[in-house]
């Protein structure tokens, strides 16, 4: 089923509700296995005006450094969404977007960032163009319930699974990628953070084309998880799954640990092992919403977003793990 226009593209600010932390947000994550490099890519609106757009960008490279930029700006039009130089363009609905960037990023080692308060210095020229097209339809998290108590994920959240071919450049160091594993999500709603206690966003596809996708949400307050949902891609039919083992991070020391998902679904158990993580990013988040890369200092969340290498039934995969943790509300 095609995605309906008004979910694929970021609202007119006339559209905006001024519902109090109301928010819209674009991201766009790869994994390749073969350049053992990655990328997260995020842009949202700012909490305190949202015709103003927050945009962060990181690129791991082969030797475990972490490229990363963080920017803000008034440039998105129409399908571009962009805060300053970043450019985010749905090219095709359903099927296709395009990334770009060329600019000034700090450069720092995972232990540099994953010290308290993040590092700055001396910057350096990266330059990027990756195109995403699908492979995978559209997965309409909300589309089928409405139990959602978490205040964060969105009320309209899609996201779509597929491969990113381009080229990325730090100084004088080209790299090129081939059909690297790829997901993109777009989501709009109140993002009330200040209750976020652990999650996990997963998602990834296996050789023989069977893909999944999942998040699960604990909060503060809560004993029953807020969130807990998934689905499974078999044929290119999706297929609603339950959630049945989720393990989760609770410390600055959880990156790079490996883990194991189990969905049920009417395909039966689908037991997924992740055996080896190719990168970590580090993010920070504050309260109203506000992430930024690296270990801020005082009351936050901290999360992993990680490229990962997978296996199911014998196959193997690649996927992106995101899993974060609050061990007190954030402020």
């Amino acid at each position: 089923m095609a995605t309906e226009l008004s979910q694929e593209f970021p609202l007119k600010p006339e559209q905006r509700p001024a519902t109090p932390f109301w928010s819209e947000n674009f991201a766009l994550v790869y994994a390749d296995a073969e350049t053992r490099t990655s990328s997260l890519f995020s842009v949202g609106t700012w909490f305190h005006d949202t015709t103003i757009w927050r945009e962060n960008l990181a690129v791991t490279l082969p030797d475990g450094q972490v490229a990363t930029t963080r920017n803000f700006g008034r440039n998105t039009r129409d399908n571009i969404v962009s805060a300053s130089l970043c450019r985010y363009e749905i090219a095709k609905a359903d099927q296709m977007v395009k990334l770009s960037y060329d600019g000034p990023v700090w450069v720092h080692s995972l232990q540099e960032l994953l010290k308290e308060g993040l590092p700055n210095g001396r910057t350096q020229r990266l330059s990027l163009d990756l195109t995403f097209e699908a492979s995978h339809p559209m997965w309409d998290m909300h589309g089928r319930h409405a139990n959602d108590a978490t205040g964060i994920a969105g009320a309209m959240h899609i996201e779509q699974l597929g491969q990113v071919n381009g080229r990325l450049q730090l100084n004088d160091r080209e790299m090129v990628i081939r059909n690297a594993y790829s997901c993109r999500d777009h989501s709009r709603g109140g993002r009330e953070v200040s209750g976020f206690r652990n999650h996990c966003w997963m998602n990834g596809v296996f050789a023989g084309g069977r893909g999944f996708q999942l998040y699960f949400f604990k909060m503060h307050g809560l004993v029953e998880p807020a969130l807990s949902l998934a689905t499974i891609t078999h044929d290119n039919e999706q297929i609603s799954a339950t959630i049945r083992h989720v393990e989760l991070t609770d410390s600055p020391t959880d990156h790079g640990k490996l883990q194991t998902i189990v969905l049920n679904s009417r395909l039966g158990e689908m037991k997924i092992r992740v055996t080896e993580v190719l990168s970590t990013i580090p993010i920070h988040m504050t309260a109203p919403f506000n992430p930024a890369f690296g270990v801020g200092k005082g009351s936050h969340g901290l999360l992993f977003d990680e490229a990962v290498l997978l296996e199911w039934n014998g196959e193997k995969g690649v996927g992106w793990s995101e899993r974060g943790f609050s061990r007190q509300k954030i402020e």
